[in-house]
């Protein structure tokens, strides 16, 4: 028991706040965090307005980085649509989705044939929870704050497409061949809380 409570052999804080090189490829794993919002319950709405989002948690497996925690939003819905209809918010988070299930599930984003076709497709947004795939760590700062030094965020997933994909990612799984079933809404309980809240 003495010997655990020596600290001097611990590591500086300030190496524990350092913000991982923007650019850096890391291999994740995703941990979405509920926040009682759509169907599920899987999504978080925005205090400030109608926008939902996944409210996200990866976690680096590997390397210099191990352990390190990036939060990152994912847009599901925006809080408006552009001059063309568009909501820009949610086709960016999609956009992310796609290529964590490609990255996750080793497909190419130009390959469409149909076992490619099958990966892209998730049953529940909750499928996503557990994945592991490559991201590209970005650093986000605070518009308003000139002095924010940014935090971590994840700006992209990568696919085998890239050349450092491989040497990242390892091993994967092989991607399922046929599209998943759909599957029925879980039911609300009778105190009304979603699925993984009871």
């Amino acid at each position: 028991m003495a010997d655990n409570m020596d600290f001097n052999g611990a590591e500086a804080q300030d190496a524990a706040f350092d913000l991982i090189p923007a650019n850096t490829l890391v291999k994740v794993t995703l941990t979405i965090r509920p926040g009682g919002a759509g169907p599920e319950g899987w999504l978080t709405q925005s205090r400030t307005s109608s926008a939902l989002y996944l409210n996200t948690e990866t976690v680096v497996l590997e390397g210099p980085h191990a352990r390190r925690r990036i939060y990152t939003r994912i847009g599901f819905k925006g809080k408006s649509v552009n001059e063309r209809g568009e909501d820009t918010y949610a086709n960016r988070g999609r956009a992310l989705i796609r290529g964590i299930l490609e990255s996750a599930r080793g497909i190419k984003a130009s390959d469409q044939s149909e076992a490619a076709r099958a990966a892209r497709m998730i049953r529940s947004l909750g499928d996503l929870n557990g994945l592991d795939f490559v991201a590209k760590v970005g650093v986000e700062k605070d518009r308003n704050n000139p002095d924010d030094a940014g935090r971590n965020v994840i700006k992209a997933a990568i696919g085998p497409e890239h050349a450092q994909y491989a040497s990242v990612m390892g091993a994967v799984s092989p991607a399922p061949q046929t599209p998943p079933a759909p599957s029925a809404p879980a039911a609300p309980s009778a105190s009304g809380a979603p699925f993984w809240a009871r």
